[in-house]
């Protein structure tokens, strides 16, 4: 903590943490063992029970099942390298051309 803090705001300050984290892992807690009460929320056969699983579902498909996905994701990459390239083919031709209008004619060699 700060060094020129008073003494009460740092207690202040780790009884709240210390809340926090109690409340935090409680809330762990109660989500994990809901499933196994039938007074929590997240009991089988409700509403948020059906919502995790759902998610869960969800999640490992489109984990394990990317076969699937791959020519959306490969058309999307392709698209963006293409879209790269040619964006820097394009900032190439305009420096190539802007060094060509500054030149007065002839070679740009400088003889100086």
């Amino acid at each position: 903590m700060g060094k020129g803090m008073p003494d009460s705001v740092k207690t202040t300050i780790y009884w709240a943490l210390g809340v926090g984290i109690i409340a935090l892992i409680l809330l762990v807690l109660a989500i994990l063992f809901g499933n196994l009460s039938g007074n929590v929320g997240f009991a089988a056969s409700t509403q948020g029970y059906n919502d995790t699983q759902a998610i869960i579902q969800n999640y490992t498909k489109s984990a394990t099942n990317t076969s699937t996905q791959f020519p959306v994701v490969g058309t999307i990459i392709g698209v963006a390298l293409l879209l790269t390239i040619l964006i820097g083919v394009l900032v190439l031709a305009i420096k190539k051309m802007m060094g060509v209008a500054n030149s007065a004619g002839g070679s740009n060699a400088n003889f100086g």
